[in-house]
């Protein structure tokens, strides 16, 4: 059995992965697309955290809601404190959001993420578990240096 001690300096030896979803809230509510990239993030973190808590990572989320005139930077995530789209080489676009409209009353272009030739409104688990790989790898090897 473990002391409380020896489980405290385990933990504290783990490197930390996380993972910041922030999404356009309007009283209290969010559009259709980020509550879908809002279930594949958190889906992408618990699968995440099964498979990189045995290599020494432990894998947190962060959600952060946004005030109306942010939308442009609505539906986005980062992993490791990159850019979803830096990591998977993909490119940010715009899409009209139904949703959104709705939402503000008004006419409204969200955030998009086009990846190997094809947009995504909402970003699936497979892209955030691929990218979170990806930043896992690199902040492994960064945490053996320090370590």
């Amino acid at each position: 059995m473990k002391s409380h001690a020896s489980a405290m300096v385990s933990a504290s030896s783990k490197a930390e992965l996380v993972v910041l979803w922030q999404r356009l809230v309007v009283g209290g509510a969010t559009c259709e697309r980020c509550g879908d990239t809002g279930t594949a993030v958190r889906r992408a973190v618990a699968a995440l955290a099964g498979e990189l808590s045995p290599q020494g990572v432990a894998v947190r989320l962060e959600e952060k809601a946004l005030p109306p005139f942010a939308v442009a930077e609505s539906n986005r995530v980062f992993v490791g404190g990159e850019p979803l789209e830096a990591l998977l080489g993909a490119q940010a676009g715009l899409s009209n959001c139904q949703s959104c409209c709705e939402m503000l009353g008004q006419q409204t272009d969200c955030r998009t993420l086009i990846v190997d030739g094809q947009e995504h409104e909402a970003l699936s688990e497979e892209l955030i578990v691929r990218a979170g790989r990806i930043a896992a790898g690199r902040l492994k090897a960064k945490h053996k240096e320090t370590v």
